[in-house]
């Protein structure tokens, strides 16, 4: 278990780093948008956004089934985060990218249960520390794999060979996706934002999401480490 909390904080260090890259790209946008002639593309991404919200359940519906059959077949899922804040806001947003994304990974959890399993078997061979790791899956391990610098289809095929539970995948993921999907969902609405301000606060919001779990993780990892 300890050794899957040390993989699991360095990824989230990993992911770390793109995320407050991602943000210093975004506030570079957006700086650019609002003191520059690009202002009008704001206006257009307002209109855009107005245009597909008209559309009520219908687009959350078409967003949300296309987000989870994309999480199935491999499309990293922290882009999408980004897409449903930038459409959504964050409130609704963050939702449904946690629900739409939860739902794809599921579904390749379970299609390699049904029928994928010796299929794949062998290339999960690679990585038997993972393996054994994985041996009677809890809630917390899949809390903690969903931390590591592993394609997400990867690891929804390792849980599925681990013989875990599907309340406890769900569980777990859910959990677990929760960090990395509020960060992701902040930058994407803070992008979508008509006024400087309230996009600063949504990116600060992120990086401080983003800390403030790599801090948790830390102080966990050290007092693991010292017992």
């Amino acid at each position: 278990m300890a050794v899957l909390e040390s993989e699991a904080r360095k990824g989230l260090g990993r992911e770390r780093r793109k995320i407050v890259l991602l943000v210093a790209l975004v506030a570079g946008i957006m700086l650019v948008a609002h003191f520059t002639p690009l202002r009008a593309w704001l206006d257009d991404a307002q209109e855009w956004k107005q245009s597909i919200q008209e559309h009520g359940w219908l687009s959350r519906m078409l967003f949300g089934a296309a987000a989870a059959a994309a999480v199935m077949f491999g499309v990293p899922r922290l882009p999408l985060c980004g897409m449903a804040g930038l459409l959504f806001g964050f409130a609704e947003g963050f939702a449904l990218s946690l629900f739409s994304t939860t739902v794809g990974a599921y579904g390749t959890f379970v299609m390699v249960k049904k029928g994928f399993r010796k299929s794949v078997r062998a290339q999960a061979q690679g990585r038997p520390w993972l393996q054994r790791l994985l041996e009677k899956p809890s809630m917390l391990k899949v809390f903690w794999v969903r931390q590591l610098v592993l394609p997400g289809v990867v690891s929804n095929t390792l849980l599925g060979l681990a013989e875990t539970r599907h309340r406890t995948f769900l569980a777990g993921t859910l959990l677990g996706y929760r960090p990395l999907n509020v960060a992701a969902t902040l930058v994407g609405s803070g992008l979508g934002k008509e006024s400087l301000a309230h996009s600063a606060v949504q990116l600060m919001a992120a990086l401080a999401v983003i800390n403030g779990v790599a801090w948790v993780l830390w102080r966990r990892f050290r007092k693991r480490k010292a017992s």
